[in-house]
């Protein structure tokens, strides 16, 4: 028979439960160092607890301004769940300091010998002008977009190449060696080690004494940026140039490409105002000489000829319009007599026009031949008659 299911909420509140009844877990004693320890907002202190292989999350209900990262302590208190995440922690009552962590004790004594070999020391240029940039860090954390977004600011052409690798966990080592030798065989100009912030363990890779010995025998110029402005790790302090955060170190990358964009915008300023300086002295030069010419030029006789010229084209353009306005009046007359003397008028009114046979028009009557042809034209149609007699009239008058 299969057993009824259960709602996570009420598997964790039974946990909570269990371990609550646990007389032992409800009063320990846990040594460990402190890591990652951050204050909320509502006073109380959060850190890990951890020895060399194990962690534990720890909350204290109350503000602790006086442990710090990397500090060996005894917490008293008791164990329980957290139900929303079903995760366990350790409810500190009590903080009995022991010391200083054999974590940060060790790094502490791997860096004074680093720095006795001179380690940190080196501080190389790094190239005004890369033309390439290689960049080791995670492809899909924070710091990349940063970077990106930060080198986007400038109007300048470089090959930038992002060496894809883990930034925490047992494989990172080897990936950030791997990258280092990666842009040492490709000859990158400059190589930037980059990641976002994170705990104490999240960074530790980066405290790993072969990271920080390749980061020292690269002959490529190394730039870091890892975590936040707190954060200095070994590789930090082997590399180049350190910088607080990813933003830091893509801005010191580029620097000269800034700064030869701030010098263009200076210059082109500078010759901007150099010409309008230029212009402004040239137009009171030239202001200057129109009131030396008109002391010597004859400029008021050549204003009246030129009104004198404007009055003769002015009767000019009269007398034409005026002629032009006779003409055509004489020009209508004649047309009006034209229609007075128009034969189609008269052969309206039913008079015909006559003529011989060679189509002259018929005036006085020795223009007629007995038994000759005539035409007659009448408005609508013609009529050709034979001429049997002709006899003269007298006018009545």
């Amino acid at each position: 028979m299969k057993l009824k299911p259960i709602k996570v909420s009420v598997l964790n509140q039974y946990i909570k439960k269990y371990l609550m009844s646990n007389s032992i877990l409800n009063n320990l004693r846990v040594e460990g160092e402190i890591s990652n320890i951050r204050m909320s907002k509502t006073g109380y202190t959060y850190f890990s607890l951890c020895d060399e292989t194990s962690c534990i999350n720890c909350v204290a209900f109350f503000t602790d301004e006086i442990s710090k990262n990397g500090d060996k302590i005894i917490a008293e208190g008791e164990l329980s769940v957290y139900e929303p995440k079903g995760t366990y922690q350790l409810v500190v009552r009590n903080i009995e300091r022991v010391g200083l962590g054999k974590i940060l004790l060790d790094l502490e004594m791997l860096k004074e010998k680093l720095k006795a070999q001179g380690m940190f020391d080196r501080s190389r240029d790094i190239p005004l002008y890369p033309a390439k940039i290689g960049i080791i860090t995670s492809k899909s954390g924070a710091a990349i977009k940063d970077i990106l977004k930060t080198f986007e600011t400038v109007k300048s052409s470089f090959e930038v190449v992002v060496y894809n690798v883990l930034v925490q966990g047992e494989k990172s080592k080897e990936n950030i060696i791997s990258g280092i030798k990666y842009f040492n065989d490709t000859k990158a100009d400059v190589i930037l080690i980059s990641r976002g912030g994170g705990s104490f363990e999240d960074l530790n890779v980066f405290n790993d004494l072969k990271v920080a010995e390749e980061v020292y025998k690269s002959d490529v110029p190394v730039v870091t940026g890892i975590g936040h402005e707190t954060d200095r790790t070994l590789t930090d302090y082997v590399a180049d140039v350190y910088c607080h955060t990813p933003t830091a170190a893509a801005e010191r990358i580029i620097t000269g490409y800034k700064d030869i964009e701030d010098r263009l915008k200076r210059l082109a300023s500078s010759l901007k105002q150099g010409t309008y300086n230029m212009l402004k002295l040239k137009a009171a030069d030239l202001k200057s000489s129109k009131y030396i010419m008109k002391s010597y030029l004859p400029v008021e006789n050549l204003y009246k000829l030129k009104m004198e010229l404007e009055s003769y084209n002015n009767i000019m353009k009269n007398s034409a319009v005026r002629r032009l306005k006779d003409l055509n009046f004489e020009l209508n007359i004649l047309h009006e007599k034209l229609s007075v003397h128009n034969y189609l008028n008269k052969l309206e009114k039913g008079f015909a026009m006559v003529s011989d046979e060679k189509g002259n028009v018929i005036k006085n009557i020795d223009q007629v031949v007995i038994n000759g042809v005539i035409n007659l034209r009448f408005k609508d149609f013609k009529v050709q008659a034979e001429t049997l007699h002709v006899q003269e009239v007298q006018n009545e008058g």
